[in-house]
């Protein structure tokens, strides 16, 4: 593992100190968490924001994001993205399950 050092704030430390304290865990670990689950999400956020722009089709949101393409598709349905699925895509898709 490698040693990362930022800069926080205040604000940021007692958010992390807080986090740590209500889950009975160090510092660093509460950091780690966090940052993997921010992470995540903004990813998710970002992939879909290019879907969305059509950018990117729903494979290349899932790549973005590290999941699977049902996972995304998952993901899109759950936060009311709308699909802009064409017949490009298919094609693409059915080819990539060949």
């Amino acid at each position: 593992m490698e040693n990362v050092t930022t800069r926080m704030s205040d604000d940021e430390l007692d958010l992390i100190e807080r986090l740590a304290g209500a889950k009975g865990e160090s510092r660093s670990d509460a950091v780690r968490q966090a940052i993997r689950r921010g992470a995540r999400e903004e990813l998710i956020r970002v992939a879909l924001q290019r879907y969305q722009d059509g950018e990117v089709g729903m494979r290349g949101a899932a790549d973005i994001a590290g999941l699977t393409i049902a996972e995304m598709m998952a993901e899109a349905n759950e936060r009311g993205v709308m699909s802009n699925y064409d017949e490009a895509d298919l094609t693409d898709d059915v080819d990539a399950l060949r």
